[in-house]
C-alpha cells in the first residue's frame, strides 16, 4: 500500500475483506460511520481496487452463489446487489451466466421447501404466486415451477 495512505483505514479495509467480500459501497459506508474523510475512503479503496484486492466483481459472484444456496430469484438478488452499489452491468453480465434451467430449479425448490402439501384451488395458488414474486422469481419461472410441483403430487 502507499505510504500516503492512513494505516488504520488500511488496516480496517483488510479486516473487512478478511472476513468477506464487500462491494465498494459497502466499504465506503462502514468507513465513513468511522469518521473518515471521504477522500481518504476513496484513496484507499481505489488502492485496494487497482491492486485487485477489493472487486465489485469478485463480491457479486459470491453474493449470487450465496443467494442461490438460499433458493432466491434474479429480481431479488438485483435488487440487493443495487443497493450494494453493484452496476446493472456487472449483474446482468453474471446473472445471464445462470441457465434458466437453474432458475428454474431454484423456484421449484423454494416452492416445494414452503409447501408440504399442495391443493390446487385458486386462492393457494395466489398465495404461491405471491410467494414466489417476493422471493424474487419471475412470472415465467413461477409458471414452470407450479406446473411442477402439480406433476410431482
Amino acid at each position: 500500500m502507499s505510504k500516503s495512505l492512513n494505516s488504520d483505514i488500511t488496516k480496517l479495509i483488510t479486516k473487512y475483506l478478511s472476513i468477506r467480500e464487500h462491494s465498494q459501497l459497502e466499504l465506503r459506508n462502514k468507513l465513513s460511520d468511522k469518521g473518515y474523510s471521504n477522500d481518504e475512503i476513496f484513496d484507499a479503496i481505489n488502492e485496494f481496487a487497482s491492486k485487485d484486492i477489493q472487486s465489485d466483481l469478485r463480491f457479486t459472484e459470491e453474493f449470487i452463489r450465496s443467494r442461490l444456496k438460499k433458493n432466491k430469484g434474479p429480481r431479488l438478488i438485483t435488487s440487493e446487489l443495487i443497493n450494494r452499489g453493484i452496476s446493472e452491468s456487472i449483474i446482468s453480465k453474471k446473472l445471464l451466466e445462470i441457465p434458466e434451467s437453474e432458475w428454474h430449479k431454484l423456484a421449484t425448490a423454494a416452492l416445494a421447501k414452503k409447501l408440504n402439501t399442495f391443493t390446487s384451488t385458486v386462492h393457494n395458488e395466489e398465495k404461491i404466486y405471491s410467494f414466489l414474486i417476493s422471493r424474487g422469481f419471475e412470472h415465467k419461472m413461477i409458471k414452470y415451477a407450479l406446473k411442477e410441483f402439480k406433476n410431482e403430487r
